[in-house]
């Protein structure tokens, strides 16, 4: 079974790992739109594609612990601080290979990884999003902007696909998408044209998996159907067959709950599947080995 993730941050991680669990062949076409943090500064400084998501996940499916550690580390104090040695890896290889994809093939190899990473696109790309009538630009501006996102789209509107990207999406048995921000990880590397028809092609298993809390910020107010709603508005309504949400125990903290109602989603034409996939000291995440037990599943519905 091949597997492909879809989205970014810490989410598209924990998917990579769950699918580690259960496929033999495991890819993430991972976001390119971040603009914050080490990545961030990097990107502008040097022109180089914003590389801490694909960073993340490369870690996650690599076999290298040794060198995933050191990949991993982020400087706490002098002129580096806050920036992330695989960050300052990945722009030195791009610079010296002569292309990003050059870059993320070498760390591929350093950290002996598992599965494939590739971006949606090669061109730069910016987040754009109406939040309560007025444009924000950014992605760490609309994942902190106060008000209610209308919805997102990119700058350039059209970006060229990389088509690696889109034989890994139309070749895959299941596609996931999420867990994590659905406006600024999630839907970006979908909004790349070429990648939206790809996933309307692709006749693999389309799976959206809900976060297990409603943290506050892009979607404070969202229920799982909600993420569907916005999700089909940005790319149609045949962009999820199958919905994963947690069900059991409460997450740790006082954050609200993503509420789960099925009948509301199965209206939207997904079936819902429930399952407990926190992990044990209940932090409102994924436990990976759970989510890869309900995901191994999930094969048999395709």
């Amino acid at each position: 079974m091949k597997v492909v993730a879809v989205g970014g941050g810490h989410g598209a991680s924990s998917t990579l790992r769950a699918a580690l669990n259960y496929s033999s062949e495991v890819g993430g076409i991972i976001n390119v739109s971040d603009d914050g943090g080490s990545s961030g500064v990097l990107s502008e400084q040097l022109g180089v594609l914003p590389m801490g998501d694909i960073r993340n996940c490369l870690a996650a499916v690599a076999a290298n612990d040794a060198a995933v550690e050191i990949f991993q580390h982020r400087f706490s104090s002098g002129p580096l601080k806050g920036h992330v040695i695989g960050n300052l890896w990945l722009a030195e290889a791009a610079e010296r290979l002569g292309s990003f994809i050059s870059a993320v093939n070498a760390a591929s190899k350093l950290l002996d990884c598992r599965g494939e990473i590739l971006p949606p696109t090669l061109e730069p790309i910016r987040l754009i999003s109406e939040v309560d009538d007025r444009f924000v630009e950014g992605q760490v501006n609309v994942a902190t902007a106060d008000g209610l996102i209308s919805y997102v789209s990119l700058d350039p509107p059209e970006p060229e696909v990389y088509e690696p990207a889109v034989r890994m999406m139309t070749s895959a048995d299941q596609i996931i998408l999420g867990p994590g921000s659905l406006f600024t990880s999630v839907l970006p590397p979908l909004l790349v044209p070429g990648m939206t028809e790809a996933l309307k092609r692709s006749k693999g298993l389309k799976i959206y998996v809900c976060n297990v809390a409603a943290p506050p910020g892009e979607t404070a107010n969202f229920d799982a159907a909600a993420h569907l709603t916005a999700l089909f508005a940005h790319l149609g309504d045949s962009a999820v067959d199958v919905m994963v949400a947690h069900s059991g125990r409460t997450p740790a903290g006082d954050g609200p709950i993503a509420t789960v109602d099925i009948a509301a989603i199965e209206r939207l034409g997904v079936q819902t599947v429930l399952a407990d996939v926190l992990p044990d000291d209940r932090e409102p995440r994924h436990d990976h080995n759970r989510l890869g037990e309900v995901l191994r599943t999930l094969d048999k519905m395709g």
